[in-house]
């Protein structure tokens, strides 16, 4: 089993043009079993993993069999396959890699550069346990962009886009209005679009897509925000993205039907990890990834209702992406402790100070991650400590501070 996970894991480091011919060669080869369950695909620059996770739970609670992929993981590779939120065992995912492992290495004997990339690997792995498990519905979160993303293979019942901001740009494209067209490539021919709260020059955009492939377009940017739906994950913006989860499920009603009651009730039990999870112990710890100019935003919201200054550490991947992340936390932090995350692309202990405003007069330290856990437990007093920036980040100190509790034998928190 270890091999296979190295064999995995090992593509990581697998360069590969950004294109859809690779995923179209292997599900054709696995028998496409991508079309053998109902989808919904959720493209998106922000929320469109909590869009997932949350028609996830709403189906669930509608007693339908649901499969969810999402990404990226933060400790557990299964985290990103479930079905009826339980994740996929290590032995189920073994199980798909000895199936998938010779199709893709015989696509590479066939042709260089055809092997299938890391996500690309993962993408057919969820959908061939989909098919095993006989989802009633899947739901779909893209990874990068929409147009050429892997998961772009699928036919669904209903494409969602939640919002569009400027990310992935060496990518995807220096404008809103080019991300715009490469997150509408998710749009099929005669089905729904729903989307989110957009700029009306990428409402344009999108609509004009959609009447190209004669898509129906839904939209929510007129529903009254004093009756956005309620939510028990924090921040404005979940009660947008409960909403657009919300409008999903009426779309679809006469194929899916749902009970009202059961659906708004599944929305104020949704726990996604990472997202201003808040875990009581001593100290207080509050996880919540950022990774843009746009997630800054809702990070702001979140700490001016917090109504306290927090220790903040911060590790960002891409000083671009930073600048707006630093300000904001810059502004409510009591303190910042820096990280160097385990990514190639990670932002430098001189590059994150580089950007702090010189007014911020709290102490800055800069931080190996091993120390983690260890500074933690040793805490003598209650505070609140705000882990944010790139999600490897918190799924590092995750893992690191789970090891430490085994290696030592105590319980820094609940965890888990």
């Amino acid at each position: 089993m270890k091999d296979l996970f190295e064999y995995l894991y090992s593509l990581r480091n697998r360069g590969s043009s950004f294109g859809l011919e690779r995923m179209e060669i292997l599900v054709d080869l696995i028998g496409n079993p991508q079309t053998k369950f109902p989808v919904i695909h959720v493209a998106g620059t922000n929320g469109k993993g909590s869009v997932c996770s949350m028609l996830s739970s709403v189906y669930q609670e509608n007693g339908y069999n649901v499969g969810l992929f999402t990404s990226p993981h933060l400790i557990s590779l299964g985290e990103r396959i479930k079905v009826n939120g339980e994740m996929i065992s290590n032995e189920e995912i073994h199980e798909e890699i000895r199936t998938i492992k010779p199709i893709a290495e015989m696509m590479e004997k066939k042709t260089q550069g055809m092997h299938p990339t890391f996500f690309e690997f993962m993408t057919a792995a969820a959908f061939l346990f989909f098919e095993k498990k006989k989802v009633d519905l899947a739901i779909l979160e893209t990874g990068l962009g929409g147009r050429l993303d892997s998961t772009n293979v699928v036919f669904p019942e209903l494409s969602i886009i939640t919002t569009i901001s400027l990310d992935h740009c060496d990518i995807l494209g220096d404008t809103i209005e080019e991300i715009a067209a490469e997150k509408a490539g998710i749009i099929k021919s005669e089905k729904p679009v729903l989307v989110g709260w957009v700029e009306d020059n990428v409402t344009s955009i999108i609509n004009e897509i959609a009447k190209r492939k004669r898509s129906p377009l839904y939209s929510v940017a007129s529903w009254d925000e004093k009756e956005l739906i309620e939510t028990n994950l924090k921040g404005f913006f979940q009660r947008q993205n409960a909403t657009l989860a919300y409008k999903a499920t009426k779309i679809l009603e006469s194929r899916f039907p749902v009970v009202d009651s059961l659906t708004r009730q599944a929305l104020k039990k949704v726990r996604i990890l990472g997202r201003w999870q808040e875990i009581i112990g001593k100290p207080k710890l509050i996880l919540d990834a950022c990774h843009n100019s746009a997630g800054s935003k809702c990070l702001e919201q979140n700490l001016i209702e917090l109504n306290e200054k927090p220790q903040i550490w911060l590790g960002v991947l891409g000083k671009e992406r930073a600048v707006d992340i630093v300000r904001v936390v810059s502004k409510y932090a009591s303190s910042l402790v820096l990280f160097e995350v385990s990514q190639p692309r990670s932002c430098t202990f001189k590059e994150l100070r580089s950007l702090i405003p010189s007014k911020f007069k709290g102490e800055i330290i800069n931080f190996d991650l091993d120390k983690a856990a260890y500074y933690l437990s040793n805490l003598k007093k209650q505070q609140t400590i705000l882990i944010t920036g790139s999600i490897y980040l918190i799924g590092d100190i995750l893992s690191i501070i789970r090891g430490y509790e085994k290696k030592n034998k105590f319980n820094l928190s609940d965890l888990f």
